[in-house]
């Protein structure tokens, strides 16, 4: 009776109708039958798409009556997580430069993110504690957050089934891609929480009363135009869900010509947030900024990433390897979500065409997705064979993760239907178990993933950035190339105030043309030759002939060390022009090259002195432990390559003092034990710090080599002016090198010349040497002597 008169009932009897009615009427006797049919009515009446019907004349409650509790326990929790693990000072990526954005209320790099720059400008200015970077980074992981908590409410309405929910949201909320990316100032987790309310619109839009539909599609036309001012991807999923939107309004004719101009106004209207590039570039002086948006062709070419290329992934000519990139795809998502997601995800797919509950949504997600996906395979033009770039390219899946989450929801509830329809005792132990195990991989995720995405302590990018300032001298000028370089030393300056003596001068935005009149007033050293873009991006652009008024880094050189400005690069210098190297040199200081004229280098023993002197070793950046870190993640990078910079400065001596070649008076005997002394000194100094590993190893054979190199040059002099001395130092070479001499007599064993050439001059002139009895390290006397 409670059946028979209830909502449910009587919505079922309007969509079956007539002689069908009567028939589940009368059949309807039995606990069992009345159990079986109340939950068909659910799902027949949850599926609006076949039944055009007016249903009511309110629109349902975004959150399902009943449901608030477990929906705001779920964000909570998810928001909890994701602040706890909040980076606690400048993250990788390009979350320098939306800070600088953000802090200065200037322009980030195409297409501009106004939205995230916009919000991220009033909550620094509000939030009254944490550095600058925290305070960014906190507010991402809240939208990081809020976007696992609208996966878990979105799936829920599709399936009204909560254990669907928990393994959608925690697989996705808790993969390592997906977290490792939400608790950084990056715009990827309020793409993912847009994304997650588009597909929220979807479902409100199929359970709303075809009458009142067109209200909801403005509704989600307003969330689409404010998703279109921070990442313009998820115009991809705007288009398909929107076309379908709007094909189904037509269909039922419920939309009339005022309302689908309002769609349109609605759209145009959360667009709002792009006035912030012109105001920016127009009233704000911001020290570092990019593009100049104070005209119409400005802004329109910012907007649409013409400096990048609109439709594509980078500026490369590289074409898209199509295949590549789906595999890499798949083999991504089942790395982050599982296998077990993925098959949930392909039974949702397979069995929803005869679901009518799940049917219309899973079909949209679908075709959202796939298009998704397609597009962006086709049009990424990034080599997927280097782990750096396919880091770079994996983040672009996070999008289509919040699609293949939701479908993994949907499975988990397809096995509960079907196995429950079939055996109705199972259906309150069968929930209870499909709960424990959306628990359990949920669980799993956190455990894997935790200590990767705590980023609570990561201080690597902040002291990397303070180690590349601190090895200047005051009042000089450094020139980075490369996005780590760059927007590391560039927040310290000017977000934070750090070293504000030096300016740093980014070598790839001094080529554009807009690079002056929007920068120069941030510079107190560097000078612009003369107005025009840098010749380098000539002849990246394979055009033959110089143009007017522009110029080349010869020239940048020339005009700094006229004025006795320290002019410094790091790591290298720019490609395409390499017309500096007739007139200069650089040489390694520090952690970085000091530019220097041929006709000016540095002496020998003035350079030996800058070594000795020196004291950049950060032991957070030289002895990072790389293997805490993704290996596509830019702070695995940086932990792999900044150890090599400690070994710099005395390699370049290394190679001056063999380039030397003669030394037959005893003081230059003397100076070739001490940067032989000194090279050692700081090749055991380093190794002690490092973990082991494949950098140790590196390091290692490195110093053989290297070792080899200097200990050639010093017997051959030593041949020439003290014999006994030579041969203390080849008995000693002969322990050193014990490993190279042994495999001298395989036939095509150790290469290296010089190792080969000090073993012949060591024969040469000691053949009884390698044969003598007290070959032993420890019967040598004179190697314990000439250690100590």
């Amino acid at each position: 009776t409670t059946l028979f008169r209830s909502n449910e009932y009587k919505s079922y009897l309007r969509m079956v109708k007539g002689p069908k009615a009567k028939t589940f009427h009368k059949s309807s006797k039995g606990t069992n039958s009345t159990r079986s049919d109340k939950k068909n009515a659910t799902e027949y009446n949850t599926d609006s798409n076949d039944n055009n019907e007016n249903q009511g004349d309110k629109i349902p409650p975004l959150v399902p009556k009943g449901a608030e509790w477990h929906v705001a326990l779920a964000l909570g929790v998810f928001v909890s997580i994701y602040v706890k693990c909040t980076a606690a000072s400048l993250p990788s990526g390009d979350a320098g430069d939306f800070i600088i954005a953000a802090r200065h209320f200037g322009v980030a790099h195409p297409p501009g993110y106004p939205l995230y720059v916009t919000m991220g400008y009033i909550w620094m200015k509000v939030l009254p504690f944490g550095n600058p970077a925290y305070r960014l980074n906190l507010l991402t992981s809240i939208f990081g957050g809020l976007a696992a908590g609208v996966i878990y409410l979105t799936t829920f309405k599709i399936t009204n089934y909560i254990p669907s929910a928990v393994i959608a949201s925690g697989l996705f909320a808790f993969s390592r891609l997906i977290w490792f990316h939400s608790i950084g100032a990056e715009i990827f987790s309020l793409n993912n929480l847009f994304c997650g309310i588009l597909l929220l619109w979807v479902v409100k839009f199929q359970q709303t009363p075809v009458s009142l539909r067109a209200k909801v599609a403005i509704e989600a036309s307003f969330i689409s135009g404010l998703s279109m001012c921070n990442q313009h991807t998820s115009g991809l999923f705007i288009g398909t869900i929107g076309l379908w939107m709007f094909l189904s309004l037509l269909k039922d004719k419920a939309i009339t010509v005022k309302q689908f101009v309002n769609t349109g106004l609605a759209f145009a209207g959360a667009l709002i947030p792009y006035i912030q590039l012109p105001i920016s570039a127009t009233f704000f002086k911001v020290p570092s900024t990019w593009g100049d948006q104070r005209n119409l062709a400005g802004f329109w070419k910012h907007i649409t990433r013409l400096e990048y290329g609109t439709f594509r992934l980078t500026a490369s000519d590289r074409p898209s390897d199509i295949v590549g990139n789906f595999q890499f795809y798949t083999e991504d998502l089942v790395s982050e979500l599982g296998l077990t997601s993925l098959l949930l995800s392909c039974l949702a797919i397979v069995t929803s065409f005869r679901i009518p509950k799940i049917r219309t949504v899973v079909y949209v997600i679908l075709a959202t997705l796939s298009g998704y996906v397609l597009f962006f395979c086709n049009q990424a033009n990034i080599d997927t064979k280097k782990q750096l770039m396919r880091g770079v390219l994996e983040r672009f899946w996070m999008q289509s993760n919040v699609a293949i989450a939701i479908l993994s929801g949907c499975g988990l509830w397809v096995v509960y239907h079907y196995v429950s329809q079939a055996i109705n005792v199972l259906e309150k132990p069968l929930k209870a178990a499909s709960l424990i195990f959306a628990l359990v991989l949920t669980y799993n995720q956190i455990a894997l993933n935790y200590s990767t995405c705590d980023l609570s302590s990561n201080y690597i990018m902040y002291k990397y950035g303070k180690s590349l300032l601190d090895s200047l001298p005051r009042n000089a000028i450094l020139m980075v190339e490369g996005d780590m370089p760059s927007l590391t030393s560039r927040y310290l300056r000017y977000v934070e105030g750090y070293r504000e003596d030096v300016d740093v001068v980014d070598q790839e935005l001094i080529g554009f043309n807009w690079h002056k009149p929007m920068h120069a007033h941030s510079f107190k050293h560097y000078q612009y030759p003369y107005d025009g873009e840098l010749y380098y991006r000539e002849l990246l652009g394979r055009k033959g002939e110089k143009r007017p008024f522009s110029y080349t880094f010869n020239e940048v050189f020339d005009v700094h060390l006229q004025n006795n400005v320290p002019l410094y690069v790091y790591p290298y210098m720019k490609e395409g022009d390499h017309r500096w190297k007739d007139n200069f040199d650089l040489w390694p200081v520090n952690m970085l090259y000091s530019v220097r004229r041929k006709t000016n280098p540095y002496s020998l023993e003035e350079f030996l002195k800058i070594i000795s002197e020196a004291d950049y070793f950060v032991e957070e950046i030289h002895n990072c432990d790389s293997s805490l870190y993704p290996t596509r993640s830019w702070e695995y990078v940086i932990a792999e390559a900044c150890g090599h910079t400690a070994f710099f400065p005395v390699e370049h001596a290394h190679r001056l003092i063999v380039a030397k070649e003669d030394y037959t008076d005893p003081g230059s005997i003397q100076q070739l034990y001490k940067i032989i002394g000194l090279y050692d000194q700081s090749y055991l100094e380093l190794t002690r710090r490092l973990p082991d590993g494949s950098l140790k190893h590196f390091f290692q054979f490195q110093h053989n080599k290297n070792y080899a190199t200097l200990a050639y040059v010093l017997y051959t002099n030593l041949i020439r002016t003290d014999k006994v001395e030579a041969l203390k130092f080849a008995r000693l070479m002969c322990v050193q090198f014990q490993f190279y001499f042994e495999r001298l007599t395989e036939p095509e064993a150790d290469n290296d010349k010089q190792i080969r050439s000090l073993v012949a001059s060591v024969k040469q002139s000691h053949p009884t040497l390698m044969t003598d009895p007290k070959y032993e390290r420890r019967d040598i006397p004179a190697v314990r002597d000439l250690e100590a």
